[in-house]
């Protein structure tokens, strides 16, 4: 993608209220939750065309929730708020989703499902280090740009990144925030339809304080991919 496992979303852009006290919603059906934490279109855009995650064949899957389900990889209208202060959602989000490689590698490709709702047309993906849980410094990253919009499903593509050695057993993260924390930047994360498991990630919210914030939920869609060591 240039949208990591970049799926292709539509773009949907909505006039909502700058203040989101509650649940908002702008004239093109986009919703965001009452604590702005998940971002929600109403219908999704027709037809949904699915497309299956391809690897060249000399790299390994080191992390892989994309599906094969025939209505889309990924779910279409459904995900993780990220945003900057300057966005009609008037805070900055970011999203941080976990893995845990099973062998020693080398990521070279990611990819993620990110879809575009208003402001500016571009996030920042980094491989994360882990820190006590939650994420670290940044191993590695790369700018997103003409995200797909939100609804729209499922193109999904790799985005290449520095070689980044990665440890067997080792949790590491997946990060998508705003280029800026006062970027205008309103995107969220698709959620995967792998696995509907609340399992454990993490989450930046500027209305909650600093800092990143333990949560649980169905993970955004994402892949990590590279050469085992």
């Amino acid at each position: 993608m240039k949208c990591i496992a970049r799926s292709s979303i539509l773009s949907l852009v909505g006039w909502l209220l700058i203040a989101v006290p509650a649940t908002a919603r702008n004239q093109d059906g986009v919703t965001l939750s009452k604590d702005g934490h998940r971002t929600t279109v109403e219908h999704p855009v027709e037809p949904v065309v699915p497309q299956e995650l391809k690897l060249p064949s000399s790299l390994v899957k080191l992390y892989d929730n994309s599906s094969k389900y025939t209505l889309g990889v990924y779910w279409c209208c459904n995900g993780w708020t990220v945003s900057g202060t300057g966005s009609q959602v008037g805070f900055q989000a970011a999203e941080a989703m976990p893995f845990t490689p099973s062998v020693n590698a080398t990521v070279t490709r990611i990819g993620v499902a990110i879809s575009y709702i208003a402001g500016d047309n571009e996030v920042v993906v980094s491989l994360n280090a882990d820190s006590g849980g939650l994420p670290g410094a940044s191993l590695g990253s790369f700018t997103l740009s003409n995200l797909p919009s939100l609804g729209e499903c499922c193109t999904t593509e790799l985005e290449s990144v520095s070689g980044v050695p990665v440890s067997a057993g080792t949790q590491y993260w997946i990060v998508a925030q705003s280029t800026n924390p006062s970027s205008t930047t309103w995107a969220a994360w698709n959620e995967n339809d792998t696995n509907q498991n609340t399992q454990p990630f993490a989450y930046q919210n500027s209305q909650q304080g600093s800092g990143w914030f333990a949560t649980e939920g169905i993970l955004g869609a994402f892949a990590v991919a590279g050469t085992v060591q």
